[in-house]
C-alpha cells in the first residue's frame, strides 16, 4: 500500500477525531477532498492492517498502532512548518503545503536533527503544540549542565 497515502489518512483521522468519536466517511472525504468511495476503500485497507477500527455507517477511529503513526507524521509536519517559516522565511500557507509533501519522506534522524537545530520548538507557526520526542526529553533532562 502507498505509505504516503496511508499516513495522510491516519493524520486526517487524528485531526478530525482528536481521540473522540469516530470520523464518518463523508467527513474524511470532505477533509481530504476525495470521493467517499475512495475513503471507504482506504479505510477497509487500513482496518485490515490494524491501523484503524472501522465500521461502515458508523465511522473510523485510530488504533494504538495507527495513532503512533499519526502522531509521528503530525510532529514532523509541525517541525517542518516551523523550519520553513523560521529558517527559510516562507509564508505560513506555503510552508503548510510544503510540509504536507515533506512529512512523509524525512527519516527519524532528520527529524531529530531538525528538532535539535531549532532548539526543540514547542509550537508550530499556527500555535499548535509540537509533540515532545526523545531528543527533547534528553535535552530537557540535561539542560542544567549546559
Amino acid at each position: 500500500m502507498n505509505e504516503e497515502r496511508s499516513e495522510t489518512y491516519l493524520e486526517a483521522l487524528y485531526t478530525l477525531t482528536e481521540g473522540e468519536k469516530p470520523a464518518k466517511t463523508t467527513e474524511i472525504a470532505s477533509f481530504l477532498g476525495v470521493a467517499p468511495a475512495s475513503v471507504t476503500e482506504m479505510l477497509q485497507k487500513l482496518a485490515e492492517e490494524g491501523y484503524i477500527n472501522y465500521q461502515p455507517y458508523y465511522g473510523a477511529s485510530l488504533t494504538k498502532k495507527g495513532l503512533d503513526i499519526a502522531l509521528k507524521v503530525k510532529r514532523r509536519h509541525r517541525l517542518l512548518e516551523r523550519f520553513l517559516v523560521d529558517f527559510l522565511g516562507m509564508e505560513e500557507d506555503n510552508a503548510h503545503r510544503e510540509a504536507c509533501k515533506l512529512e512523509h519522506v524525512i527519516s527519524d534522524e532528520m527529524e531529530r536533527r531538525f528538532c535539535s537545530l531549532m532548539r526543540h520548538p514547542k509550537k508550530c507557526p499556527d500555535g499548535n503544540p509540537i509533540t515532545r520526542a526523545s531528543c527533547c526529553i534528553k535535552k530537557e533532562r540535561f539542560s542544567c549542565f549546559r
